[in-house]
C-alpha cells in the first residue's frame, strides 16, 4: 500500500468535520469507511452501500458465483430466446 501526500494540511472545524477540499475526487455513488489507527492516522476507504433489499444478493457467495457465471455466458453469446408473449403483459394484470 503506498499512500502520497496531497499537500494538503487541514483540521477539524467546531463540529469535528474535516474538509478534504478538491483532494479528493468522489466518483457518484462512492462513500467512505473511516478508520482509525492506534498513531491517529486515518484511512478513508472507498465504498459503494447496497440498498438492504439487494443485500441478500451480496450475503451468499454461491449467489455472486452464479450471476458471474451468467454474465460470463451472457458476454460469450451462450443465450436463448424464450417466447413468454403467451402469458401476456404484466402491465396488463389488475392487482388481486
Amino acid at each position: 500500500m503506498n499512500w502520497q501526500y496531497t499537500g494538503k494540511e487541514t483540521e477539524p472545524d467546531s463540529k469535528h468535520r474535516v474538509s478534504l477540499g478538491t483532494v479528493v475526487q468522489t466518483p457518484p455513488g462512492v462513500r467512505y469507511k473511516v478508520m482509525r489507527n492506534e498513531f491517529g492516522q486515518i484511512l478513508l476507504d472507498p465504498v459503494k452501500s447496497v440498498p438492504a433489499y439487494e443485500a441478500w444478493v451480496w450475503e451468499n457467495e454461491e449467489r455472486i458465483a452464479s450471476i458471474k457465471r451468467g454474465i460470463a455466458q451472457a458476454e460469450a453469446g451462450k443465450v436463448v430466446r424464450i417466447d413468454l408473449s403467451a402469458y401476456g403483459d404484466d402491465d396488463e394484470r389488475e392487482d388481486e
